[in-house]
């Protein structure tokens, strides 16, 4: 099990060579829950990364009943849907992590009801599902608290109207769209989140014959069909994944090259590297990546797309520690996501928690190899990339996490010319 396995890192290595961005988890996640509102056909995703997260999902789709065949190896899933199909979600698997909330919306969408436990994933912050559940109700579904927590959702028909996100959520988008996908009349979701994740999903749902407008854009308008059939899509790279390795050349002053950058979903996530001293040269689907021989400081506050990443805070924070000079990373969509603070002193960093969110990292630290355990998903990558520029062995427990974000990381790091094992 990861949660048992320790992975070991030799730090002082300068990256050189080249890597492969892996398929993206948060696009993919949804276009697995998608799959459900075929009636007809098979639903085949290219480019599916074999993290933990994506496989507890086709788990989900197989204890739900839908016939699942997927090849790690190649990242192909192959989804059939079209026969009986339980409205329960189990609760074991719907308890490890938080995507699990996606599969109501095409559950609902198709069969009129949805049963889900409370839900999993990372320990950031509030992240309310409450976005998702008052969109149901608005389209006509009556929605249960259940005893122990979860929701049961149920509604007699589905009708188009008007919803809305309080804050901009990726994932509350998603679980609407695919629910007014199938509901009479026309539907508009405010103050949408515009992830390119988002943009991804829908291209998916229109092939399945879906009718949705404005996705990337603050206003998405949904006209219900009456089925949807299964479609092949090949999936986005993770642009969460590239930035962790753009940070890994650029930490260990390494020189590399990755396939799979996608660089108009992340421009003021580069500016800011740019800022720092790293350079980027565009070649094709391939992305030049050198760190410089002394980072400088930057100033980072997180926010919603297109804003800078707070998946990649984590990261910046720990690139931070080397620079030289004093950095300001204040984090402002998850009150809880600086847990990995306390790792990053343990390599010897010098870190002020003020106010507000706000971290003052004073750099440059000259990072020494330590044990840590990883929090969650990004906390995890901020440990492997403070491994990498230490002095010294670094090792890193709790790798269910990192791998519920990031697929054969070790191997693609070892390719780069790192020394590291996982026992």
């Amino acid at each position: 099990m990861a949660s048992k396995e320790v992975l070991y890192i030799e730090g002082g290595q300068s990256l050189r060579g080249e890597a492969v961005v892996q398929g993206s988890k948060n696009a993919a996640l949804p276009m697995i829950a998608a799959s459900l509102l075929a009636t007809e056909g098979r639903t085949v995703l290219r480019r599916v990364p074999p993290v933990k997260d994506v496989i507890v999902a086709l788990q989900v789709l197989r204890e739900l009943g839908a016939r699942v065949e997927y090849d790690a190896e190649d990242g192909v899933a192959v989804i059939d849907a079209t026969g009986d199909i339980s409205h329960r979600l189990p609760e074991d698997l719907s308890s490890r992590f938080r995507a699990s909330v996606l599969f109501v919306g095409p559950l609902l969408s198709r069969f009129r009801r949805a049963w889900i436990r409370e839900v999993g994933g990372c320990t950031i912050g509030s992240r309310p599902t409450d976005y998702h559940y008052r969109g149901f109700a608005r389209l006509g579904a009556e929605v249960q608290g259940i005893t122990g927590g979860g929701f049961d959702v149920v509604a007699e028909r589905l009708a188009g109207s008007y919803m809305y996100c309080d804050l901009p959520s990726h994932t509350g988008v998603e679980n609407l769209v695919m629910a007014a996908s199938l509901a009479e009349g026309e539907s508009i979701i405010e103050n949408a989140a515009s992830d390119p994740e988002i943009v991804d999903f829908v291209h998916l749902l229109q092939k399945m014959g879906a009718d949705v407008e404005g996705a990337g854009t603050r206003t998405v308008r949904i006209r219900g069909v009456e089925k949807l059939r299964g479609a092949e899509h090949e999936v986005m790279y993770d642009r969460l994944d590239a930035g962790m390795l753009m940070m890994a050349g650029a930490i260990t002053g390494g020189d590399i090259r990755l396939q799979g950058v996608e660089l108009d979903h992340l421009g003021i996530f580069t500016a800011k590297l740019q800022q720092m001293g790293v350079q980027t040269v565009q070649d094709g689907n391939w992305l030049r990546v050198k760190g410089p021989e002394a980072l400088s400081p930057i100033n980072v506050v997180t926010t919603f797309y297109p804003g800078f990443p707070t998946d990649l805070q984590p990261c910046i924070m720990a690139l931070s520690c080397v620079a030289k000079g004093d950095s300001y990373v204040r984090e402002t969509v998850f009150e809880n996501r600086l847990g990995h603070v306390k790792n990053l002193r343990a390599f010897g960093a010098q870190l002020s928690p003020e106010k507000d969110n706000l971290v003052i990292v004073h750099g440059p630290a000259r990072l020494k190899g330590c044990q840590v355990r990883a929090l969650d998903i990004r906390a995890g990558a901020a440990c492997v990339l403070a491994g990498l520029a230490a002095e010294g062995r670094t090792s890193i427990h709790n790798l269910y996490q990192l791998d519920r974000g990031h697929a054969n990381l070790e191997d693609r790091l070892r390719g780069l010319g790192a020394k590291l094992e996982r026992l």
